[in-house]
């Protein structure tokens, strides 16, 4: 059950052209408040203030996070299709955790300003 304007929300207040950092610090997981930051900055209509979404992901792939957001009624793909969401899977792009010379902040930056 979706309500509108929960203390999430209030506690949030406006995602417009704003950066978020979320990292989780205790023995619980804050992947609820992630889900829901994604749908609601997705929900917004395509020419309004917040135009993308870049989501850079240590934990899950692309599949994970997609499978989630359908079951709260958002389609990541579509948004991705769309030049919405934009998915950096340092997964993939740093299998030795930052050990080849390739990965890192610089390669990270440089995938953003693309």
């Amino acid at each position: 059950m979706e309500q509108g304007g929960g203390l999430l929300d209030e506690a949030l207040g406006d995602l417009s052209r704003r950066v978020v950092l979320l990292e989780d610090c205790v023995d619980t997981s804050a992947a609820f408040v992630l889900h829901h930051i994604l749908k609601r900055s997705l929900s917004q209509p395509p020419h309004s203030t917040s135009n993308a979404v870049v989501f850079v992901a240590f934990a899950h792939p692309f599949s994970h996070y997609d499978r989630i957001l359908r079951r709260l009624g958002c389609n990541l793909a579509a948004q991705r299709d769309n030049n919405r969401f934009f998915f950096l899977d340092m997964l993939m792009d740093c299998p030795d955790e930052g050990k080849n010379s390739d990965c890192g902040l610089i390669a990270l930056y440089g995938k953003i300003q693309l």
